[in-house]
């Protein structure tokens, strides 16, 4: 299920999805600027997963310094 939220006037949708049975990734999209996804392990919980991505988003948005 995609969720969404603005962060500093910058769109992010994101979507969590599960592999296998306990194997959690993410991507979003963020704005223009492109789509993002997790490279690293996959994330024992959805909870994890959707922690990450937040940070992840938000750090990025910070870089872009708008």
């Amino acid at each position: 299920m995609p969720e969404s939220f603005f962060h500093q006037g910058h769109y992010v949708n994101l979507e969590l999805t599960q592999r296998t049975f306990g194997q959690w990734n993410w991507v979003y999209t963020l704005d223009t600027h492109g789509r993002f996804e997790n490279q690293g392990a996959a994330f024992g919980t959805r909870e994890l997963a959707m922690a990450d991505a937040l940070e992840n988003a938000k750090a990025r948005i910070e870089r872009l310094g708008h």
